[in-house]
């Protein structure tokens, strides 16, 4: 019995041995052969065809085990703001390996605020097959990002924090490529601390506006989301307002149609009289209209 228990163990020991053996050769083929360059640029070139914007990188390396992060990424699109990403980090979830459907979880950070806390993006993207590498659920938060950072003339500062689970779908596009057509999905969005600066209303100029909070949630379903509430007050006034948006591609041509209702403060009526802009009295109701691409939005009183 005791030859046998030393035979049992001395097989063990060199099962243990080629175990590892294999194991280092596997990282050691990971770590020197895999074409992580071409797999890198494949993520930034997937993230540009689902989003419609260019996305680029200055600097890309490893996160091991499985994982890639790129540093200083710039998204840039026509009739669009420069969004500057100071940090990518995306890991592939091991527990997708064995599931069919790969998921990456993610994290970016974003510009700071002006107390210099830095905004930051996490998710987690799943694909539709591994055959088929396409997005197919997306869900994510975003926290603290200063929509100063855009450089969109008339906003001068706001704080977004949002929450979103979006779907897609492929579709054959006019080329006969395939393109992601968003289907149901839910967003919530809420801005504190809004600071717009003077805005053009037709021949009159609206003075700076400040709002403490405005939230608003959206329903995607089949391409088109309905904007369920959109809600805003602050020192200026109160804001109201509903609309649909219908997705396009690329993201910029989306088409917007929001009606607000604005209801000003006092103080603010007595700004916008000095302006010129005198429909802005004190408790009565002014209704604005967007209209268009997001990228080139048309207003209307």
């Amino acid at each position: 019995m005791l030859i046998k228990l030393r035979g049992l163990k001395a097989r063990f020991k060199g099962f243990t041995i080629w175990a590892l053996y294999c194991v280092a050769l596997v990282i050691l083929f990971l770590l020197v052969t895999f074409p992580y360059g071409e797999l890198q640029a494949r993520v930034l070139a997937e993230l540009s065809r689902s989003s419609g914007l260019t996305v680029s990188a200055e600097q890309w390396s490893l996160a091991w085990p499985l994982g890639l992060e790129w540093r200083e990424l710039a998204l840039t699109g026509p009739s669009l703001p420069r969004l500057q990403v100071t940090h990518l980090l995306m890991s592939l979830l091991p527990g997708s390996l064995i599931q069919g459907h790969p998921s990456v979880a993610g994290r970016a950070d974003l510009g700071g605020d002006g107390n210099g806390q830095r905004g930051h993006v996490t998710g987690r993207a799943t694909l539709a097959s591994w055959s088929h590498p396409v997005l197919s659920h997306l869900t994510g938060i975003v926290e603290r990002f200063d929509l100063g950072n855009l450089g969109v003339p008339t906003l001068k500062r706001g704080l977004l924090r949002a929450e979103f689970d979006q779907q897609w779908r492929e579709v054959a596009g006019s080329s006969g490529a395939g393109q992601l057509q968003p289907t149901d999905g839910q967003w919530r969005v809420e801005l504190t601390e809004v600071q717009l600066e003077s805005v053009p209303l037709g021949p009159a100029v609206l003075p700076s506006v400040g709002l403490a909070s405005l939230k608003g949630q959206l329903h995607c379903r089949a391409g088109t989301c309905r904007i369920e509430m959109l809600e805003g007050r602050g020192p200026d006034g109160t804001v109201k307002g509903t609309g649909m948006l219908v997705i396009r591609n690329p993201l910029p041509q989306s088409d917007l149609t929001l009606s607000v209702t604005l209801i000003a403060s006092p103080e603010f009526a007595q700004r916008a009289s000095a302006a010129g802009f005198a429909l802005a009295s004190p408790g009565l109701p002014v209704n604005i209209t967007l209209k268009g691409p997001v990228a080139n939005l048309q207003l209307a009183l």
